[in-house]
């Protein structure tokens, strides 16, 4: 149920330029692909130490969040370089 309610506020503040189809695909396990994304996301920015979370459902910003936010944007290569992410992950890139 909040995945609705928050599919519908993302539609409504960030994803008016998809076109519906974008915003009810699923990923090949029947999952919303816009919720499948976030959640990758979410793991990769908990990773990097740019939030956390506390607890079930609940997503803190952390210090170093809130630096690469006055940034204005975040790719790979913002997560890679940070400490967190070597400790937990290699200093490897993928691919």
């Amino acid at each position: 149920m909040w995945y609705e309610s928050m599919r519908k506020e993302a539609k409504k503040k960030h994803f008016m330029h998809l076109e519906s189809i974008d915003l009810i695909a699923t990923h090949s396990n029947g999952q919303p692909l816009l919720l499948n994304r976030m959640g990758w996301a979410k793991i990769n920015l908990c990773i990097a130490g740019f939030i956390r979370t506390p607890v079930r459902d609940a997503v803190q910003i952390t210090e170093a969040g809130l630096a690469i936010w006055g940034k204005g944007s975040c790719c790979w290569s913002d997560l890679y370089e940070t400490a967190a992410w070597k400790q937990k992950m290699g200093s490897g890139l993928p691919g």
